[in-house]
Formats: structure tokens, sequence, C-alpha cells
């Protein structure tokens, strides 16, 4: 979302802080109807709030704090929270384990295992790192019950907040939406008519100059997400971490990119392959955004730029 364009008075715009990040929602509805699009924006920033109470790693009282202390057990879980869950295991299976959802014991072992807004990581062992599970997510969907694997446990992390987009999205298209802009962090979905323009346009930018965009994406509709080792970083004992981790050591990847941004139909979706062809480095990052069918803009720690298009799709990467 064009972050400089100010939305006019008939939208119905809802700003506020959830998953750790400003949230910002754009809404119209027929008729321009100002008043009818404030109340399905808050309503969807409504939503963003509840998903975050429930799927929050930091809050001992989410539904996925009690999922996560029942490792080995069938445990039933909210419709929402199934879905995610289904999500995470289909990307799994897509990325071939490049993206892994089951690695909050790893990300905890190197000092993250507060909110940001609490305060810096600092506090971790590298010694207690290791490789991610190879057992899959187990699903009873008679009962709507997961089992995590023994000694395993799930971190909603990008892919949450993804979804998160995307229900977003969905409440206000139910709505009878016209237009439509949720943007949480990195994460963007967009459906409908730009407010600003004749098309939507995306702008992408520098990691190390983030004043500065090195390209830009035209979607007609869908998704926009950024995955970057660039913003989040701490030290532990004199050793530079940063929360993206590589699932075969557990520790934080050494990937030569530093951001890569995608676009596709959903936040989620999107979210899983900029992730995954971060951690795969720029060697092996275009045949993998090929393969999920994502478009992606890549920047390597030397500052070079890869861009990948889809040729059904040519428009979409400037």
């Amino acid at each position: 979302m064009a972050k400089d364009v100010i939305a006019p008075d008939h939208l119905g715009v809802h700003q506020f802080q959830a998953m750790g990040s400003p949230c910002r929602v754009v809404v119209a509805v027929p008729q321009g109807n100002d008043q009818a699009a404030a109340i399905v924006a808050r309503q969807a920033g409504d939503l963003v709030r509840k998903l975050e109470q429930t799927w929050s790693r930091f809050s001992p009282a989410s539904e996925i704090s009690f999922l996560n202390s029942r490792c080995g057990a069938v445990t039933g879980v909210s419709d929402e929270t199934y879905r995610l869950l289904e999500s995470a295991d289909t990307a799994w299976r897509a990325t071939a384990g490049r993206y892994h959802p089951l690695m909050l014991d790893q990300i905890e072992a190197i000092g993250y295992w507060r909110s940001w807004d609490e305060g810096t990581p600092s506090e971790g062992d590298f010694k207690l790192a290791h490789p991610a599970t190879q057992q899959p997510i187990e699903f009873y969907p008679e009962i709507k019950a997961v089992k995590l694997p023994s000694h395993a446990r799930f971190d909603p992390g990008g892919i949450g907040k993804g979804l998160a987009v995307d229900m977003a999205v969905e409440i206000c298209l139910a709505a009878g939406a016209t237009t439509v802009g949720v943007e949480l962090g990195g994460d963007l979905r967009v459906e409908g008519t730009p407010w600003y323009g004749a098309e939507w346009k995306i702008g992408v930018a520098d990691p190390f100059d983030p004043s500065v965009d090195v390209g830009a994406f035209t979607p007609t509709a869908g998704a926009v997400t950024t995955s970057t080792t660039m913003k989040r970083r701490w030290k532990v004992n004199g050793r530079s971490c940063h929360h993206l981790i590589d699932p075969d050591t557990g520790l934080p990847t050494e990937s030569n990119l530093v951001s890569v941004t995608t676009c596709s139909s959903l936040a989620w979706w999107a979210e899983v392959a900029a992730k995954s062809a971060l951690l795969a480095g720029s060697t092996v990052a275009p045949d993998l955004l090929h393969e999920l069918n994502t478009h992606g803009l890549a920047v390597t720690n030397e500052g070079a730029v890869l861009k990948v298009e889809l040729p059904h799709k040519a428009r979409e990467v400037q």
C-alpha cells in the first residue's frame, strides 16, 4: 500500500498495533458510504487483534501456548488455529522443509523468547540450538484436533501474520467492500480498485537504505510480503543473531540473501515463499520461487538485486 498516499474521506481507515507491528486497514464500500466503510475496517481490525490473542507465542493464555504445552498429545483447537496449522503443514511440504513451522525451541535458544516490544533479545545459548524435527504435525479433521510431535513446538511467526492479513481481507470482502487494503508490518494485501490511481503500485525498499526503492510490484490484486535479516537483529555473547532460522542447523541462516519480497494471491503463501527463498540463497531462490508460482525480488548481501518473474504475470515486477 502506498504509505505516502492519504486515503480520501469516503474510505474507512483503521490503524492500530498488532503482532508487534503497525496495522492499517483501508476499505471502500458501494455508494461511498464512509460510515459503513469505517465499520467494516474496524471489524477487520477486531479480527486481527483476536487472532493475535489466539496465536501469540508470547502470551501464556493463548491457544498456541496451550497447544505447545501439549506436544505429543491430541489437542482440540479452534477453526482459526486449525486453518493456521493446516497452512503451515502445506507450506512445509511444498517447500521440502525449507519453511519449517516447528522451530520455537530453536528461536528461543538464541534469545528470542519475549516480544520485541518488551526489549531486544539477548539471553540465549547457542549450544541449545539443534536441527528441526522431521516429524509432521498430525491432523484429526473429524474432531478439529492436532498433535504436535513430541519435543517440537509451533511458532506462528510470519505465516500467522500473513494469514491474519488474508482473513481480514476476507471479512471485508464478505461485507461487500469494493476496495480493500490490509497492511501488517511487512505484509500487504490489496483487492479491488486503488484509491490513488489506475493500478496498485507497491514499492520494495532497499534493505540497506529504506528511503530508496529497488523495485515495485503492480498486481491487479493479491499480496506482497518481505522477509529480511536486516531489521530484527541482536547479539548473544558477541555473536550476531536474527530471527530467520535454518531448519538444518537450528541457527540463524547464513544465506547470501538479506531480503526477499514476493507477490502472490495470498499473504500467507507470499510469506512462506519469501522466507524459503531467503533461506535457500541466491543460487536456488529463483527456481524455488518458480516452483512456488510466486514473483520475487531479492537483494544479496553485496547489494545485487535479483528479479524473478512468471511469464503469465510479467507486469507484476518492475
